[in-house]
């Protein structure tokens, strides 16, 4: 009987140490999945404001006034009004009915 009752107590100790274990584990756990979160909230942030930062960059980079001083460290400069070609040869107000559109009821008038 002696033996049955020292068995149970030490059956019962150690079930009483893995549940004491089991939440000390658990709670290890959640302290450690708690600082990654944080870590990554961090991280998010982080990747928020260098996105926000990178969006203002190429608003900057392509805004008129950078787009003009980047041309003219290039040495492009404005045209002269007459140095302006078009490509058919024509001035642009006699290029209006020149189309294949303007030919084709050009076509039928005449039939």
């Amino acid at each position: 009987m002696l033996k049955k009752t020292r068995n149970l107590r030490l059956l019962g100790l150690g079930a009483l140490c893995a549940v004491f274990f089991l939440f000390a584990w658990e709670n290890v756990q959640a302290v450690r999945l708690g600082y990654t979160i944080e870590k990554l909230r961090h991280e998010i942030k982080d990747l928020e404001n260098s996105n926000t930062y990178l969006k203002k960059e190429i608003q900057a980079s392509l805004s008129p006034e950078k787009l003009e001083a980047e041309a003219s460290k290039l040495g492009m400069v404005y045209p002269e009004p007459g140095a302006i070609v078009m490509l058919d040869g024509a001035p642009a107000a006699n290029t209006a009915g020149r189309g294949w559109l303007a030919k084709l009821f050009k076509l039928n008038k005449s039939s």
